[in-house]
């Protein structure tokens, strides 16, 4: 959900202000693909009802959000309170991953790329929107993805012990 409420500010903020589909683009499909997932776990909980109340809701959410009559400073707000929502995701997974002594079932591809791509949106967000806000909310990403890149490089040969069966 965390990440949810930040591809949703990320994506409303640069709608509203008109930022080229270029620098927030991916931002939209990552939102449908948090939505699809969000859905799903609902879904195969036997939940569906719940489902598609939640889908029913965010879209009337995400289009109060997009209407004009919402004021530019909470769809400021919205984009600013991404920094924390990205600092507790990370540093919640990175906690979880010194607790335990090793990353689990994480991704090298994943999070080298996640990082990689946080330091890329850095540029990108200075070169085409030249918001130090949007380019702001990247470097505090790309510092949270690189401590989750460091614990994986640290952890490498780590592997998560195995549960046993009970009988």
């Amino acid at each position: 959900m965390l990440e949810l409420v930040a591809l949703t500010g990320t994506m409303v903020y640069s709608i509203v202000n008109h930022f080229p589909f270029s620098s927030w683009g991916e931002a939209l499909f990552l939102m449908l693909q948090t939505v699809t997932i969000c859905f799903l776990v609902l879904h195969y909980r036997g939940q569906t009802v719940k489902g598609v109340a939640f889908l029913v809701c965010y879209a009337l959410v995400l289009l109060m959000l997009l209407s004009p009559l919402m004021p530019l400073a909470v769809i400021t707000i919205l984009q600013a309170s991404n920094m924390p929502s990205v600092v507790v995701g990370k540093l919640l997974q990175a906690a979880t991953n010194y607790r335990n002594g090793h990353t689990g079932q994480l991704s090298a591809i994943t999070v080298l790329l996640l990082f990689g791509g946080s330091l890329a949106r850095i540029f990108t967000s200075i070169q085409e929107t030249g918001d130090p806000l949007m380019a702001g909310t990247f470097v505090v990403s790309s510092l949270c993805n690189g401590l989750i890149a460091a614990q994986l490089l640290f952890y490498w040969n780590v592997k998560a012990p195995h549960k046993k069966k009970k009988e």
